[in-house]
C-alpha cells in the first residue's frame, strides 16, 4: 500500500496500481433473466460512530461482518451483524486499522490490516475471531516490518490467505510483496512467487481451491494451479493505460470478474470491468462516466452488482456508484443505496441478499466520514 493512513477522496483502502491490459470485445455475457429478484436496498448504519469508514463486508454459514478504522481514536474496526443491527466486538490493538475482513467457517472470522500511528510506521497484522474474541495472529514477519496486510481470503479446504506489502529501506517508499498461507494446523508460511510471475504487493486474493488461487497485485494479475505461478497474459489494447483493480469474484466456474478504474484524460478516471472467460481476459463496456468500482458481487441469479464511487455531482451528488446489468447484457447504473457515499465492498450472503459497506461525507465537518453499510434483500 502506497499509504497508511485512510481516506476517501482523501480516504482510499486501496491506492495500489496495476497495469492491466485488456481487449474490448462485444459483451456477450448473457442477459440477466428478466424475471431475477432485484430486491430493494435499505441502509443498516451503524449506531454510535461519530467518525469511521468501513473498507469490508463479508458473510459465510450465516455471519456477517464489516470492518473498517474507527477515526475518532484511529482503533481498527469490527462488527458483526446481528439480526437487528451491528455489534462491535472488542479489539487486542489499540491503534490501527482493518483493510479486510473474511467471514470463515465454523464461526471464524479473519481481520488483516496495520496497527500503529500511521506515518509508515505501521506493522501487519492479522487477527481471527475464535467464536467469543478476537486473538492477534503471530505471524512470521521479518524483524521491524513497515506495511500492512490489504486483503485476506479463506480456501474451501480452510486455508488463510493474507497479502499485502511492506516498505522497503530505499527513498522511493515502495513495497515489497507480502504473501501469507496459514493451513488448518496453525502453521503460517511465506508464499514465494518466482520472478516471471511476480505481480508485486497483493491487493487482493481470491482462493477457489488451495490449487486455483487468484491474486491481484500493483503489476498485473497472477494465478497459481497448486504447483507453479503464472503471470496472466492480458490483450494489449490498453498497455498503455494505467489500472487500479481491487476486487476479483468468480460468477460461474471459469469465469472471473475484476473491477477498478483507469486513469482517464477525459474522464479523469473511468470504470473499468474485466472478465476472464475461457482462458481470456477481456473487458466489458462500461457506462462512459467518472467512477471508479471498488467491490463486485453476484446475486443467486448470477447477476453482478458492483459498487463504488464518483466525483462527478452531475452521476451521483452524494458520490454513490453502482453497476448492474440490465435485461440485455449490458453493465448500466445500478438502483442506488439510500443515503449512501462512497461504497467500497460488497458480497452476497447465503439467503442472496446483497451487502455494502462504505462511508459518507459528514454533512456538518467537511473532511470526515460516518460509516455506511446497507442490504439489498
Amino acid at each position: 500500500m502506497s499509504d497508511t493512513t485512510p481516506r476517501v477522496g482523501a480516504v482510499r483502502r486501496r491506492r495500489l496500481a496495476v497495469a492491466l491490459a485488456a481487449g474490448v470485445v462485444a459483451l456477450a455475457i448473457g442477459a440477466a433473466p428478466a424475471t431475477a429478484r432485484t430486491g430493494s436496498w435499505r441502509a443498516v448504519v451503524p449506531e454510535g460512530l461519530s467518525e469511521a469508514v468501513l473498507y469490508d463486508i463479508s458473510s459465510a454459514e450465516g455471519a456477517t461482518w464489516t470492518a473498517g478504522i474507527d477515526v475518532t481514536d484511529w482503533s481498527p474496526l469490527a462488527l458483526r451483524w446481528n439480526g437487528s443491527g451491528w455489534t462491535r466486538t472488542p479489539q487486542p490493538v489499540e491503534h490501527g486499522r482493518f483493510d479486510d475482513i473474511a467471514a470463515g467457517a465454523g464461526g471464524e472470522a479473519w481481520a488483516v490490516g496495520s496497527q500503529g500511528g500511521g506515518d509508515g510506521g505501521d506493522a501487519p497484522i492479522v487477527e481471527r475471531w475464535d467464536g467469543g474474541a478476537w486473538q492477534l495472529e503471530d505471524v512470521p514477519l521479518p524483524a521491524g516490518a513497515r506495511g500492512g496486510f490489504h486483503a485476506v481470503a479463506v480456501s474451501p479446504q480452510g486455508t488463510v490467505w493474507a497479502g499485502g506489502g511492506l516498505f522497503n529501506d530505499g527513498t522511493d517508499g515502495l513495497q515489497s510483496p507480502l504473501l501469507m498461507t496459514r493451513s488448518s494446523d496453525g502453521t503460517w508460511r511465506s508464499v514465494e512467487i518466482p520472478a516471471e510471475a511476480a505481480v508485486g504487493s497483493t491487493i487482493n486474493v481470491l482462493p477457489l481451491a488451495d490449487d486455483d488461487v487468484w491474486l491481484l497485485g500493483v503489476k498485473g494479475v497472477a494465478h497459481f494451479d497448486g504447483t507453479a505461478w503464472t503471470r496472466q497474459r492480458l490483450p494489449s489494447q490498453l498497455d498503455d493505460t494505467t489500472f487500479y483493480l481491487y476486487d476479483i469474484e468468480e460468477r460461474e466456474q471459469g469465469e472471473l470478474w475484476a473491477v477498478g478504474l483507469a486513469q482517464d484524460d477525459e474522464l479523469w478516471r473511468r470504470p473499468v470491468v474485466l472478465r476472464l472467460d475461457r482462458g481470456r481476459w477481456k473487458e466489458v463496456p462500461t457506462p462512459k462516466e467518472t467512477a471508479e468500482l471498488r467491490g463486485i458481487t453476484f446475486d443467486d441469479h448470477k447477476r453482478p452488482m458492483i459498487v463504488g464511487e464518483t466525483v462527478d455531482p452531475a452521476v451521483d451528488p452524494d458520490s454513490n456508484y453502482t453497476l448492474t446489468l440490465d435485461d440485455g447484457g449490458r453493465l448500466v447504473r445500478g438502483e442506488r443505496p439510500p443515503g449512501a457515499g462512497h461504497l467500497i465492498g460488497a458480497d452476497t450472503d447465503e439467503t442472496g441478499r446483497i451487502w455494502t459497506s462504505g462511508t459518507v461525507d459528514h454533512p456538518e465537518k467537511p473532511g470526515s466520514y460516518l460509516p455506511y453499510a446497507a442490504v439489498r434483500d
